[in-house]
């Protein structure tokens, strides 16, 4: 399944509110860690077509970064029903994994 890339918290808010799962990378264009997982994130979207993934550049929307306390890239966020259940800081494959193995079952 494709990644929506998010440009401002209206769009974000939207998807939330109308998917109960969504998985989210908050990363930056700069950032290398996050050019890392990119892969990872885009095979987990492949993998779990039930799931909404998004991804937001946390300078195009700092808004949202700021809404959800991000200080470091790449930030994985997992919301049920728009509650965040999980999260994972950094270019950390296994935990990304793991957290998403949690989220779905």
């Amino acid at each position: 399944m494709a990644i929506i890339s998010v440009g401002d918290k209206n769009q974000f808010n939207d998807i939330v509110k109308n998917n109960p799962k969504v998985a989210v990378d908050f990363n930056a264009s700069w950032c290398g860690s996050c050019k890392t997982m990119k892969p990872v994130f885009e095979k987990l979207s492949n993998d779990h077509s039930d799931i909404k993934f998004l991804s937001v550049d946390v300078d195009e929307a700092s808004d949202l970064a700021q809404e959800y306390g991000i200080t470091s890239m790449p930030t994985f966020k997992f919301l049920d029903k728009g509650k965040v259940v999980n999260e994972v800081v950094g270019a950390k494959k296994r935990d990304l994994e793991n957290s998403m193995s949690s989220f779905t079952s």
